[in-house]
């Protein structure tokens, strides 16, 4: 029986609202140290357990006013955005890939790349946790597709070593570390997801969506963060008092340089630390869907 395709599209819609809910607890618990199992989840405010009706993704949020029902204290956007972000996304998958193992496989590459994202942006790590099953799982996959194993071994040690190779260049050059050993990993995985065609592409705009925000942060007056100390270890990061909050707070024992008033003074742009693991984890997203027209363009238009 053949399902018509606004009940697959609605279907897998739910799906991935469903998975980005479960996102959420990604986000806020594995920072933390946290198990992502139990317990339930939680308001943050009264630390009520929620219930399943109150936990719909993107309808519980707008039914309840965006409000705890017990405490009545705000409930944070980050929440039905990652939901609506993730829904959105298993939807262009299925218009890309359709029904197939390409879809699944995909989407369970692309939840992880969602979660990575937003702990990279609140705690400026990319975890293990994360990102080294990632790795195995990437590679395991591989043989769904035939040869395609090689590929994706290349990928995964050309992605990491190359990465390691650049980061270890900036910090001789710069005398201190360009690049977390997290984006090292992260790269790993993607060479080892997409296979090693992917690099260019992912590094290449990557890198230029990661100036062009950097720069549009910095013309805006957003205050940049100074780099982790070198010691920083991604165990160590705290659990942020607000689990969608949007910034992270300065490492204990960490302190600003003061001025002469007492205040911080701002970090210089090219002293600025920003989160690169977003922009691969966009790159990345964007490969499945543009990387073939690239490479096309690439071979007939230069």
């Amino acid at each position: 029986m053949e399902l018509h395709p606004a009940f697959v599209a609605t279907a897998l819609g739910l799906l991935g609202g469903m998975v980005g809910s479960f996102l959420n607890v990604v986000i806020y618990r594995v920072p933390a140290g946290l198990s992502i199992v139990r317990p339930g989840s939680s308001c943050p405010g009264c630390g009520e357990f929620i219930r399943w009706y109150d936990n719909v993704p993107i309808l519980s949020f707008l039914f309840l006013g965006r409000r705890c029902r017990h405490c009545r204290e705000p409930i944070s956007w980050r929440y039905p955005l990652v939901e609506a972000l993730v829904a959105g996304l298993m939807l262009l998958l299925y218009w890309r890939f359709g029904l197939s193992k390409e879809l699944a496989v995909h989407f369970v590459f692309v939840a992880a790349l969602v979660a990575v994202t937003f702990i990279d942006i609140d705690h400026r790590i990319i975890p293990n946790e994360i990102s080294l099953p990632g790795v195995v799982v990437a590679f395991a996959c591989s043989f769904l597709w035939p040869g395609f194993w090689r590929s994706s071994l290349i990928g995964l040690l050309v992605g990491g070593g190359g990465l390691l190779a650049l980061s270890w260049t900036y910090s001789l050059i710069r005398g201190r570390e360009g690049m977390g050993m997290g984006d090292v990993k992260l790269l790993a995985l993607l060479g080892a997801w997409l296979g090693w065609q992917c690099l260019l592409f992912v590094m290449l705009f990557a890198s230029i969506q990661g100036i062009v925000v950097s720069v549009v942060l910095a013309l805006s007056g957003v205050e940049l963060k100074p780099p982790l100390p070198e010691d920083w270890d991604e165990e160590d990061a705290p659990a942020p008092a607000d689990p969608p909050a949007a910034k992270s707070e300065t490492p204990e024992g960490e302190e600003g340089e003061e001025g002469e008033d007492g205040e911080e003074e701002p970090t210089p742009f090219l002293a600025a630390a920003i989160p690169f693991g977003p922009f691969l984890a966009l790159a990345a997203i964007e490969y499945l869907f543009l990387g073939e027209w690239f490479y096309l363009w690439i071979r007939t238009g230069l």
